[in-house]
């Protein structure tokens, strides 16, 4: 593995993390450092060469995938920081999210280009037998390969994983550096066996070999986690949702008395429109499969209803696809690609009068 560390001449100590009491604090030396070739992690692990690897997110997620694959054996390549071997094989880490798409994606990857947009963070899911090896690997990356990848932990994130049995955890690490050299911190949520948040985005034959879907949960996966987003509000917002410029996110839905059914944010639209522009439709490791999709929308009958309602909504608004710096033309293959989606994922005539979905979950704020 190639070295290539950051120079810096002056340097200086920054906090990024101190508790209530004074008894854990977690500070790092300034200019942040990296010890490793981005590029080559990223061509031994072949992924595509169009990712933009200028976002720290998505270098350090390549970091992680990289020591993911070669879990077993950094003992050996790093005998002076791994006394004990982590774990017997590799960790089938995948990534979900605006990451996953940029690695799928080459339009997602173009600046200014359409459905081009700014990554903040990296969203992974794992294997529950492979959760707390996954965890322990992130918390050693910043010795391993630099502090642009440190990972550390707080009492609550230990609560938070402790709470839940080993089903999803939580770690803090770096998101981005503002022009100043400063580090921000942000929050990262790794999910076990499921994306398990309005509706269950179920993740099994991925992991069995996770360089076939370039280390993601696969485009039809990516598309359900996308549409899986759904809330609703008060019909009396509706004014303020137009004033914010989130009007064409209220679904066609008219059985919840009093309420607006929200669809997914305008950044969901945007990756679920950069696979739709960059995959046809098929059956090949490039092409998204329709068929898979439906097969998991029979099984739930709940996401089929959100899943339909948030790509109908795709396809009536061209505008909102035109908005992302999509062509005529584009925007023309994106609504035809939607279409077969449509004509290939079930039916239910649901008249529910109240949520179908999981309302208890964090849900984003429209207003401030």
């Amino acid at each position: 593995m190639k070295r290539d560390e950051k120079k810096h001449s002056e340097t200086n100590r920054f906090v990024l993390y101190e508790d209530n009491y004074g008894k854990k604090k977690i500070d790092v030396e300034l200019p942040l450092t990296s010890t490793v070739d981005i590029e080559e992690l990223a061509n031994d692990l072949g992924l595509p060469t169009c990712v933009d690897k200028s976002y720290l997110p998505m270098r350090r997620a390549i970091v992680a995938l990289w020591a993911c694959q070669n879990a077993h054996k950094l003992h050996e390549m790093f005998p002076d920081k791994i006394t004990k071997r982590i774990s017997k094989r590799p960790i089938s880490a995948l990534l979900f999210g605006g990451g996953a798409v940029k690695i799928y994606c080459s339009c997602a990857n173009v600046i200014k280009g359409p459905c081009c947009r700014h990554l903040k963070d990296v969203d992974f899911i794992v294997a529950k037998k492979q959760g707390i090896e996954f965890y322990k690997l992130l918390l050693r990356l910043g010795d391993l390969f630099g502090s642009e990848y440190i990972h550390f932990e707080t009492g609550g994130d230990r609560s938070f994983g402790f709470q839940r049995h080993g089903t999803r955890y939580r770690i803090r690490t770096i998101d981005e550096v503002d022009e100043n050299g400063i580090p921000k911190v942000g929050v990262m949520d790794i999910f076990c066996d499921e994306i398990d948040l309005r509706h269950k985005v179920k993740v099994k034959e991925e992991f069995k070999n996770p360089k076939e879907t370039f280390y993601t949960i696969g485009m039809e996966n990516m598309i359900l986690s996308k549409c899986q987003f759904i809330m609703d509000l008060p019909a009396s917002d509706l004014p303020r949702l137009e004033k914010a410029g989130q009007a064409f996110r209220v679904l066609k839905y008219n059985h919840l008395p009093n309420r607006l059914v929200i669809g997914m944010e305008e950044k969901d639209t945007s990756d679920v429109c950069a696979i739709l522009l960059d995959h046809p439709i098929g059956h090949g490791r490039e092409e998204i499969d329709p068929t898979k999709m439906a097969r998991v929308l029979r099984k739930d009958k709940k996401f089929a209803v959100t899943c339909r309602l948030n790509l109908q909504n795709v396809y009536d608004h061209p505008e909102i696809l035109k908005g992302f710096g999509l062509t005529k033309a584009q925007v023309s293959t994106v609504e035809d690609r939607v279409g077969i989606l449509l004509k290939a994922i079930p039916v239910v005539n649901a008249q529910w009068d109240k949520p179908w979905w999981n309302t208890q979950v964090e849900t984003p704020k429209i207003f401030d």
